[in-house]
């Protein structure tokens, strides 16, 4: 397969040579490897429409990558070109609560440019350094998402090349269906090189109190009225394994372990911070181990301390197979008290599981799939597995993702997941005959990201 014509078309760089192509054939889940044909770097938003276009003339097909953080293999192609997005990574000028910026910035830089205005997205993802085109193309949830759903909730306008290679702006008012097919599209109809964020004014510090519940019940029931009764800026929850040794098994000794439940409340203040009688109030925790106050900006970038751990440690070159869902919060807690039993002890080493209560009606991107219900629980389990592992704990994963939709969740389809042709058809239920849709009109080739979805 030739690319000199594509070479020849854009003002940025075509590779073909063996190192960058081995370089991007793999993402952070590190289960899956694909090596590309070619890997195109656009300098220009230009070269996008110009590498879509040649590719329906040429018959190769592609794939957009920001960052490179899925798990199961969506930023990969075999045979095809790589179109690496990172260098389009311009941040336009503040337009009141708003700002353009190109797919390629990552959400550090966009919070290191208007920080100092007094602003910050609605919300942020965990890992700064993701891309906005890619957390777009896939949801994207941070520790505001109880009040402001997903980052692609949170856009007012697109600026989207489709699979045909047609440039267009779309937003709720324009090219309606497009703005709904590519936020959370997984980037099967448009490769998204512009976004249009939308801001709010933040103050200068924040506090947050680390609470811990030895009883998932009580802590359910507390986010429950922090969702439904009062406002908190940030909430962030989790279950952490303590171990209480080995125990007999029949005729062998296995480790076994308490769960207990931490959940972190943050508010923003000025001058005066939050009293702690009004933020906790009615709360039941087990206990309260720590508070603590930090500049806005520290709080930003407080995940990196976890992961530099993790890169130390040798755990981020490790694979991830991090499987998530949203849960009706009715059955959250059997659900999840069901799942943790049966996690082997040793599979959060370098890893972590997440819990993120959310309202539904702050996520309101169509191609976000959720569960019914006012309230929502998400839940993720994100391990750092050894080659050794991987086999032995990919079928508890699996078990636990198919167990998450028979009790009527949604899969979170950014990480590592399996789905077969039905399994695709049930997980986009009633949206499935307008995705389809959308894939005739806007990508009729079938260029972008084939194999993924089967369409």
């Amino acid at each position: 397969m030739g690319f000199g014509r594509l070479k020849d078309a854009i003002k940025g760089q075509v590779f073909e040579d063996e190192e960058t192509r081995d370089q991007l054939a793999s993402d952070f889940g590190r289960l899956v490897r694909r090596r590309p044909s070619a890997v195109v770097v656009p300098a220009v938003v230009d070269d996008v429409e110009r590498t879509l276009k040649t590719a329906n003339q040429e018959g190769f097909s592609v794939v957009a990558r920001g960052g490179g953080h899925s798990q199961g293999g969506q930023s990969l192609i075999e045979s095809g070109a790589l179109l690496d997005i990172s260098g389009l990574n311009r941040i336009g000028q503040l337009e009141g609560e708003s700002i353009w910026v190109e797919a390629g910035v990552l959400w550090r830089d966009l919070v290191r440019e208007i920080l100092p205005a007094g602003y910050l997205p609605k919300v942020l993802t965990d890992d700064m350094d993701s891309t906005i085109g890619g957390t777009l193309s896939t949801g994207g949830l941070g520790a505001a998402s109880h009040l402001f759903g997903t980052q692609a909730d949170n856009v007012d306008a697109l600026e989207v090349v489709t699979g045909e290679g047609h440039r267009v702006i779309c937003s709720s008012r324009e090219n309606r269906d497009l703005f709904d097919a590519v936020r959370c599209g997984l980037g099967q109809f448009g490769v998204i090189v512009r976004a249009k964020m939308r801001l709010r004014r933040c103050a200068a510090q924040v506090r947050t109190f680390f609470l811990l519940y030895d009883d998932l019940r009580i802590l359910l029931q507390d986010q429950e009225k922090l969702l439904t009764e009062r406002n908190v800026d940030y909430m962030e929850s989790g279950c952490a394994p303590c171990s209480q040794g080995f125990r007999r098994l029949g005729e062998a000794r296995v480790p076994f372990v308490e769960w207990f439940y931490p959940m972190h409340l943050s508010l923003e203040f000025e001058s005066d911070p939050p009293a702690e009688d009004s933020v906790l109030e009615g709360l039941h925790h087990y206990r309260k181990p720590h508070v603590e106050d930090s500049p806005i900006e520290d709080y930003c970038f407080r995940m990196e301390a976890l992961f530099d751990h993790w890169k130390e440690s040798g755990a981020w070159r490790m694979a991830h197979p991090w499987t998530d869902a949203l849960l009706p919060w009715e059955c959250s807690v059997a659900f999840i008290e069901g799942v943790l039993k049966g996690l082997p002890p040793n599979l959060l080493v370098g890893g972590r599981v997440l819990l993120r209560p959310l309202r539904s009606e702050a996520c309101r991107s169509p191609m976000f799939q959720r569960p019914g219900g006012k309230l929502l629980m998400g839940f993720g389990i994100h391990p750092s597995l050894p080659k050794q592992l991987v086999s032995k704990v990919l079928p508890i994963l699996s078990k636990a993702g198919d167990l998450s939709v028979q009790v009527g969740g949604k899969r979170r389809v950014s990480g590592w997941i399996e789905f077969d042709e039905v399994q695709w058809k049930d997980h986009f239920g009633a949206m499935w005959p307008k995705a389809v849709q959308w894939k005739r009109f806007y990508d009729p080739n079938e260029i972008l990201n084939p194999g993924f979805i089967p369409f």
